[in-house]
């Protein structure tokens, strides 16, 4: 290659703080002179306001080496012929099958065609184009980039898409629960973030109880890991920082240079949700603020369903602990009998007077919450895992409750398919990691059936002994039959 295209080697320099921002760009040729050229005949490109990062390797080891530091470069320009006559090809494979990256765009260069024949190298490998390093001229080299480029960018949208619907998909099934509607929430996120025309950030903060400031539940893009959790003034930019107070207090949005404030009104709580977009490479269309509008409308009032839920869970904690502070206030041994009774006399046994009071009262709660929580498929043992998480929700409000006879009764609830030896539901939990007070509320319950059916005490012991290791601790049954005669005691 002519002299004329060598250049010394600049030296080096701190990175620029944009440096991240950047399209990543891989060379990989034998010949030092093919990457100067290539820094040069590229150093002023530009697309979508981002300019090239490049990374150079000089073999195909290096190269290899180099995808998998570089997992999210743009664009490969790979030499054909280096250490040995196929060794771009071979990296060319190992992209696609060993490091299973399809994103990366791939331009094959070679400057001996005829070793290489195009036809069977496009047929036969996973690339995006090649080009002869004699055809090659600056302005070619800046097309193919260009046009890979917006590929790269297209295929990477689609993909950005995929996942956001993906989390929007698993977070329907459930959408009212608290998890699954920051999977939601967080999904459509990530959807605006490339639907919007790839914004480098997008944050959705809610307000705080105290309505003072608005936290971030949601982010996506630069620094979205950082700014999870923060008040939203602590990571704005100051051109958004100084339009925010007049966003919140208008419930109205501002359309900035590279950048989108929209307050997200509630219908159940005094203060909303922003919505911060920042970054944008273009200006917005009439398309793009309808799409922010219905985003606005739609995750608020997703938002609005899950307070509301909250709120229902405080009541049904309130309304139990003062049923169970009404029933242990007014205890007497004398009014309880069946499970209850039995309950409270077990509890005599294994724990102190209040504990044993506490017991008895839950096996009440518990016995009024067990019948809607029944599975009702033909084959229930089938869905025991999805009627559990059924459970799981419906009493999501007792889990709150402040007597420990609610919490109590929620464990037993919670914990009523669960077996000593571990082969339970939905948990798996074996041994001592299951409440002793779940399991006198189950045997409670077990003892009261039998006796029902008018089972003898030494049958009871019996059957008992048959669950010794399975059902039950073989310590807790020992205990329980030694007090058994008292138990059923009328």
């Amino acid at each position: 290659m002519s002299n004329q295209f060598m250049f010394a080697d600049e030296p080096q320099q701190a990175q620029p703080a944009l440096l991240k921002d950047k399209w990543k760009v891989l060379i990989v040729d034998d010949e030092p002179e093919v990457h100067a050229v290539t820094k040069l005949a590229l150093s002023d490109f530009e697309f979508l306001g981002r300019g090239l990062e490049f990374h150079s390797a000089f073999s195909g080891e290096e190269a290899r080496q180099l995808v998998d530091q570089h997992p999210d470069a743009a664009i490969l320009l790979l030499d054909v012929v280096m250490e040995s006559d196929d060794a771009g090809l071979k990296v060319a494979r190992y992209i696609r099958e060993d490091a299973d990256n399809h994103y990366t765009r791939i331009i094959l260069r070679t400057g001996q065609p005829g070793q290489a024949p195009e036809r069977t190298v496009i047929v036969n490998y996973d690339i995006n184009d090649y080009k002869s390093k004699t055809e090659l001229t600056a302005q070619k080299l800046f097309t193919a980039v260009m046009s890979s480029l917006r590929s790269y960018r297209d295929i990477m949208s689609v993909d950005q898409s995929r996942q956001g619907l993906e989390k929007i998909i698993e977070a329907s099934a459930n959408l009212y629960t608290l998890q699954p509607m920051q999977q939601f929430v967080d999904g459509i996120v990530q959807q605006l973030s490339w639907v919007i025309g790839g914004a480098r950030q997008t944050l959705y903060a809610t307000a705080t109880d105290d309505g003072r400031a608005y936290r971030v539940v949601a982010a996506n893009g630069e620094d979205s890991q950082v700014a999870m959790g923060q008040t939203l003034r602590s990571v704005l930019p100051a051109p958004a920082l100084a339009e925010l107070d007049s966003v919140i207090q208008n419930n109205s949005h501002y359309y900035g240079g590279d950048f989108v404030l929209m307050y997200c009104r509630s219908h159940c709580r005094p203060q909303g949700s922003v919505l911060f977009i920042g970054g944008m490479s273009r200006a917005l269309t009439d398309d793009d603020h309808h799409v922010l509008k219905l985003f606005a409308e739609n995750v608020q009032k997703a938002q609005d369903n899950v307070v509301c839920i909250e709120d229902t869970d405080v009541l049904m904690a309130g309304i139990a602990d003062q049923l169970v502070h009404l029933q242990t206030s007014h205890f007497t041994s004398e009014d309880v009998a069946g499970s209850e009774a039995i309950a409270y006399r077990l509890g005599r046994a294994l724990f102190d007077e209040s504990t044993a009071i506490d017991v008895s009262c839950a096996v009440t709660l518990y016995a009024r919450a067990k019948p809607l929580l029944a599975c009702i498929e033909p084959n229930a043992a089938a869905h025991e895992t999805s009627c559990q998480q059924r459970i799981a929700t419906s009493l999501r409000g007792l889990k709150n409750g402040q007597e420990q006879a609610t919490q109590f009764a929620y464990t037993a609830l919670m914990e009523r398919l669960e077996r000593w030896d571990g082969l339970g539901l939905p948990e798996g939990k074996k041994g001592n990691s299951i409440a002793e007070s779940t399991q006198v509320i189950l045997v409670s319950e077990q003892i009261a059936d039998w006796r029902t059916q008018g089972l003898a005490e030494s049958d009871m012991i019996t059957r008992l002994q048959d669950e010794r290791g399975r059902y039950y601790s073989p310590d807790f049954l020992d205990k329980v039959i030694k007090h058994i005669g008292v138990a059923i005691a009328s």
